[in-house]
């Protein structure tokens, strides 16, 4: 008998993939197929998928078939399940750590659902005994990204979208910064609503500055003091980030005197004024407080 070898097959082609994937979830009766799924049932291997397609959602996408497991599917996942997974990821880049970016590469299961069971990505791999990534935007506090959301949100006038993020640019940090800290996008501006409705006062309460100053003259003579009359203040100058967003919200992002507004016109800068100034008396309170552009408040400046 004449042993020869199988014949050559010069190039698998995407079509052949998707055909595989096609039968194997209609041989099974779902709409729905893991990659570990159609490893125990399908005919082509998982490095030949991320060859050719990238993800396995993208290889779906194209099969025509459901992208995501349902809720349902994702509750029968145990813990120790996605734990396996990541060290198997872990192992397979030869690394003590997975990063984000690494495990939506090569792992099996939904990173957005990882986010949402068990918090930060540090805090996963800390529980599957691997160590922290220790990316420098794991140390970014949240109230940057709140002061960043908040500064989006200014610029497109609207709140901000993932996809300004991931296609427009306009972030100076990451959306996977936004998912470490708060498990999600949506979440991070679920967090930052919060923060902004928060009853505590948004007066940051100080020793004012003409008091502070009243205070140093309190060594001149009775004379010079006479001359010093600075009015008396409850709240700082300072706006800080929940004030100024409600003012700005209130404003519809647009300058209260021209109308112009940077969604309209990205080099529009959008400030907070005092509509009496503090130096004269006006507190920092909502009704005291407008939005102008940055061309009408230094004219505003030049008149007072």
């Amino acid at each position: 008998m004449k042993f020869e070898l199988n014949e050559w097959k010069t190039q698998l082609t995407d079509e052949e993939i998707i055909a595989d994937i096609k039968k194997t979830a209609a041989t099974l009766g779902k709409n729905y197929i893991s990659i570990a799924t159609y490893k125990s049932y399908g005919k082509y291997s998982q490095t030949a998928i991320q060859a050719h397609f990238g993800t396995w959602k993208n290889a779906l996408t194209l099969a025509g078939l459901r992208t995501e497991r349902n809720s349902a599917e994702l509750k029968l996942i145990s813990d120790e399940e996605y734990f396996d997974d990541l060290r198997r990821v872990a192992n397979l880049i030869n690394k003590k750590t997975v990063p984000y970016k690494e495990y939506r590469k090569y792992g099996k299961y939904s990173a957005e659902y990882i986010f949402s069971r068990f918090g930060k990505w540090n805090d996963f791999l800390k529980k599957a005994g691997l160590e922290p990534t220790g990316f420098i935007k794991d140390r970014i506090t949240e109230q940057e990204c709140f002061d960043e959301i908040e500064r989006m949100w200014r610029l497109l006038g609207r709140q901000p979208t993932s996809t300004d993020i991931i296609k427009a640019g306009i972030c100076n940090y990451s959306i996977d910064t936004f998912k470490r800290r708060f498990g999600g996008w949506r979440k991070a501006l679920e967090a930052f609503v919060e923060y902004i409705n928060a009853t505590e006062s948004e007066y940051q309460s100080c020793v004012s500055e003409p008091d502070a100053i009243r205070n140093s003259t309190s060594n001149k003579s009775e004379k010079e003091n006479e001359a010093v009359t600075l009015p008396k203040h409850r709240t700082s100058r300072n706006i800080n980030t929940r004030l100024r967003f409600k003012v700005l919200a209130r404003d519809n992002f647009k300058c209260c005197a021209c109308g112009a507004s940077p969604a309209k016109d990205p080099s529009v800068v959008l400030h907070v004024d005092h509509i009496v100034p503090w130096s004269k008396g006006g507190e920092t309170v909502i009704e005291n407080l407008q939005t102008l552009c940055s061309k009408c408040n230094l004219g505003k400046s030049n008149l007072t």
